[in-house]
């Protein structure tokens, strides 16, 4: 999956939440900024910190494997 395919879900997520970027980052405890990169497909989520993207999918409910390993069984 790409940047930019993790960008879009966490973008939808967000919508889906009705939440804004800001407040998915404060949650999350990151700086605006940082969310966005990811969020835009600037920064790839697989190289953020294992605390940054599990705070992330904690707070938009997203399955952190289905984001990292592109896995939803084992």
């Amino acid at each position: 999956m790409s940047k930019k395919d993790i960008g879009k879900i966490l973008r939808k997520a967000r919508e889906m939440q009705g939440m804004s970027q800001m407040q998915v980052a404060t949650l999350a405890g990151i700086n605006l900024g940082q969310y966005q990169r990811l969020e835009y497909g600037i920064r790839d989520f697989e190289l953020c910190s294992m605390k940054v993207g599990i705070s992330i999918c904690y707070v938009l409910n997203l399955d952190p494997f289905l984001l990292v390993l592109q896995k939803t069984e084992w």
